[in-house]
């Protein structure tokens, strides 16, 4: 899981740019909105880390509050049901496919194209729509 993987030194606090390591030792850059900036200087603050320490202690931690989560609200929350709601939602507001797949660092359209079959004909009329007006 990328994001336990994530160092105070990789985020940009100004910019709300974070370099996330990949497979295979491959960077890119994601970024984050105002509301989470607000979240992450909060928890930066409660944690006082120092630059090359992790934002998380460990994979687990995660883990375990998606758990936990999961478990009060009744919904599946794990790293990869969140990974793929991102996904098909980005698709589904008409983000350009390659942005999504640079976003979740795959090496190819493949896979992301699977995020896109969750788009249905009704997303499609919408896209349409904004296009056309």
């Amino acid at each position: 899981m990328e994001l336990a993987n994530i160092k105070l030194s990789d985020i940009n606090l100004a910019d709300r740019i974070i370099i996330v390591w990949g497979k295979g030792a491959k960077q890119r850059f994601v970024c984050y909105v105002t509301t989470t900036a607000t979240y992450m200087a909060e928890y930066l603050d409660e944690m006082e880390l120092k630059g090359n320490q992790t934002l998380i202690p460990n994979v687990w931690v995660i883990t375990n509050l998606l758990k936990e989560l999961g478990d009060k609200t009744g919904i599946k929350c794990n790293a990869h049901s969140f990974r793929r709601t991102f996904a098909t939602e980005s698709v589904r507001n008409g983000m350009n496919l390659v942005h999504v797949q640079s976003l979740l660092g795959h090496s190819s359209l493949t896979m992301t194209r699977i995020y896109a079959e969750h788009v249905n004909s009704e997303d499609a009329i919408k896209a349409y729509k904004a296009v056309v007006r």
